[in-house]
């Protein structure tokens, strides 16, 4: 008997030794699949299957999550957890017809305008793949013209600043607030499921610009949190997310409060960008700076100079300074190590 190409809705108990499977991402690779499944597991008695890829976790798409994001998902109900998901050829089915895959198509199956639902039987399946290919053809100029720009502005408005309004609640704002040694800035490292900041609408990722309408991106950590705290118990927070922070770094544009809701900057061609702040420029140098006192370390890169005659093929005496700069060179090699900061490179605060 032919597959039934629908999404699987798999609903689990967590047993004595958890749900029973491993989820993984791939590197090049959108999304979260489902790597193993155990046997006897209730991932198992759920109908899971070994390279699934999930869809939605709790009734929440998590197509464009990182791996922590769904795990934190995934972990927020304690002991039971609802994974909608797709096997390869549903994905490919789904790609195909441009549909987003939903909790209600596990149950009435996989259906387009005009057709029936994808059936249990090969007919079905080819029928789909037929109107498929066929489709394109027959799509009005005028209609695909009016997607095009309906998806454009879907994009440009991801790429808008978000201000985040939070009231802190009883345990606080429910965020985790950190800086790296080689990655300049504040970023929001987790964020606690229905807490004021997941309310507010801060993600896991965000990158903080500004702190009650201050920006704040030369500031060092401890500063931040000061200011967060500064106000009691309300912050106002604005962030971006990795795509609209990779976009306004393009462009040497710094992300300000009117960006919210203004049109966006657009690309500059003539000219190197400078860095904007409220329409003036900000030399880049000015943003290098350590995030906190905790971990500040000069660290100095060790610069080899090499034989002025090497290259020449020349044995000819050097003269006094050249020796020196030898000299330099060799007491250079011989420093010890800089420290291994993968082991020690972060900061955190909770809030």
């Amino acid at each position: 008997m032919a597959k039934d190409l629908k999404p699987r809705l798999c609903c689990m108990s967590k047993g004595d030794n958890g749900y029973g499977f491993h989820l993984h991402g791939e590197k090049g690779k959108n999304g979260q699949f489902i790597r193993k499944v155990e046997a006897n597991s209730p991932a198992e008695a759920a109908g899971m299957h070994a390279g699934d890829r999930v869809v939605e976790v709790n009734g929440v798409n998590v197509e464009k999550e990182t791996h922590h994001q769904v795990v934190q998902r995934i972990k927020a109900v304690e002991k039971e957890t609802r994974l909608l998901v797709v096997d390869k050829e549903t994905d490919e089915l789904l790609r195909g017809l441009r549909l987003t895959c939903t909790e209600e198509m596990a149950h009435s199956g996989v259906s387009v305008p005009g057709q029936a639902a994808v059936k249990q039987n090969g007919t079905a399946w080819k029928q789909q793949l037929a109107l498929n290919s066929e489709e394109p053809k027959r799509m009005s100029r005028t209609h695909s013209s009016e997607s095009r720009k309906k998806e454009s502005r879907s994009q440009m408005k991801e790429l808008h600043p978000r201000l985040c309004v939070l009231i802190r609640g009883e345990s606080g704002y429910g965020f985790n607030l950190h800086s790296e040694k080689s990655k300049p800035g504040q970023y929001i490292r987790s964020v606690d499921t229905g807490s004021p900041a997941d309310k507010a609408g801060l993600k896991t990722q965000d990158r903080l610009i500004e702190v009650n309408g201050v920006n704040i991106e030369d500031r060092k950590h401890s500063e931040v949190v000061a200011f967060i705290k500064s106000r009691g118990d309300e912050a106002r927070l604005l962030v971006v997310d990795q795509q609209a922070d990779e976009y306004f770094k393009k462009l040497g544009v710094t992300p300000t409060e009117r960006h919210v809701k203004d049109p966006l900057p657009q690309p500059i061609t003539s000219g190197p960008p400078k860095s904007q702040t409220n329409g003036s420029s900000t030399p880049d140098s000015s943003r290098r700076e350590i995030a906190s006192p905790e971990i500040a370390t000069e660290i100095k890169e060790n610069v080899v100079h090499q034989d002025p005659f090497a290259e020449s093929g020349l044995s000819l005496s050097p003269t006094a300074a050249e020796a020196k700069e030898k000299a330099h060179a060799k007491r250079a090699k011989k420093r010890a190590p800089q420290m291994d900061w993968n082991k020690k490179h972060e900061i955190f605060s909770n809030f």
